[in-house]
């Protein structure tokens, strides 16, 4: 096991704890700092031999124990500056309250939700058209020499899409996902990291989560809109019948008068929808966001040990 995959093994094992995304951009960021400063050092000192370099980088990175716990540091003043916005981190979901009927009116999370579910049909049609024809395409050019390069540039812009849609998800439903992309596992050249991608579990995970976003894309958006439009019309019922005479009520053919007093009703109901609807939006987010963390989180926390 090479040098940096050691560091990255001990700070996995300081990080025991911490919220899984967290841990995926901290190992991420480690090797990307490792591999920098080495190529800066190579760059800049040529004559220094290959174990001094090594002990260069590897001071310049820290102590594990400290590096682990800058990472902490920085998680909590980023969660305090965006306030209410970001929940604290965890190793899993964390247990937020449920707010009262009446107070998902001032909540934040359950406009943001209720906006994801409105979009989730945008990304999820390119999202289902990219990976089922991009698959198709590079599973059909195998059989030329460009096939593989093809699969590779496939899977990897498959792992992209699935980060994106990770920010997306943490900008809209408040949940913690990942800010960099998962470390391939640990080879000796180029091409073994890049074989990588087919063993990576990471990567079909991505794959699985941008198929079935499409289905769920359908749901969210129906339930949404449907939702809204009843709690609207009922909302403006009333209205509606008073200025421009558009019956409340019809059966058999025959307009049915209602008293006054019953059209007050209407909007009341309106009201009591759209307070359901911002709960639905909110739950649906929730199960959304956890959904997401299964899948776009990398849960070994970092590359599989090396040779």
């Amino acid at each position: 096991m090479s040098e940096i995959q050691q560091y990255l093994q001990s700070l996995r094992s300081a990080l025991a704890g911490s919220d899984p995304a967290l841990v995926q951009d901290a190992l991420a960021e480690t090797e990307a700092r490792f591999r920098s400063e080495r190529q800066r050092l190579a760059w800049a000192e040529p004559l220094l031999g290959g174990p001094d370099a090594l002990a260069r980088v590897m001071a310049f990175l820290g102590p594990v124990e400290a590096r682990a716990e800058a990472y902490r540091q920085r998680e909590r003043v980023v969660a305090e500056a965006l306030g209410p916005l970001v929940a604290e981190p965890a190793p899993e979901l964390p247990s937020r309250p449920w707010p009262t009927f009446w107070g998902v009116f001032s909540d934040p999370r359950a406009y943001t939700s209720l906006v994801y579910l409105l979009t989730a049909l945008v990304p999820a049609i390119f999202y289902f058209t990219w990976a089922v024809t991009g698959l198709c395409l590079s599973l059909g050019l195998l059989v030329l020499i460009i096939g593989v390069p093809m699969l590779i540039l496939y899977l990897g812009s498959i792992r992209a899409l699935g980060l994106g849609e990770g920010r997306l998800v943490e900008a809209l439903l408040d949940v913690r996902m990942p800010r960099r992309p998962p470390l391939l596992p640990e080879g000796k050249g180029w091409r073994e990291r890049m074989g990588g991608l087919f063993v990576d579990p990471y990567t079909w995970k991505c794959l699985v989560y941008l198929v079935i976003h499409l289905p769920l894309g359908i749901v969210y958006f129906i339930v949404a809109v449907t939702s809204l439009a009843v709690s609207a019309s009922l909302i403006g019922a009333p209205l509606a019948h008073w200025i421009w005479h558009v019956p409340l009520m019809v059966a058999m053919g025959e307009e049915w008068v209602l008293p006054t007093w019953l059209l007050v009703l209407f909007p009341i109901g309106g009201i009591l929808g759209l307070a359901g609807t911002l709960h639905m939006a909110l739950g649906l987010g929730r199960l959304h966001g956890t959904l997401a963390r299964g899948l776009l989180v990398d849960r070994r926390g970092g590359a599989a040990p090396g040779n």
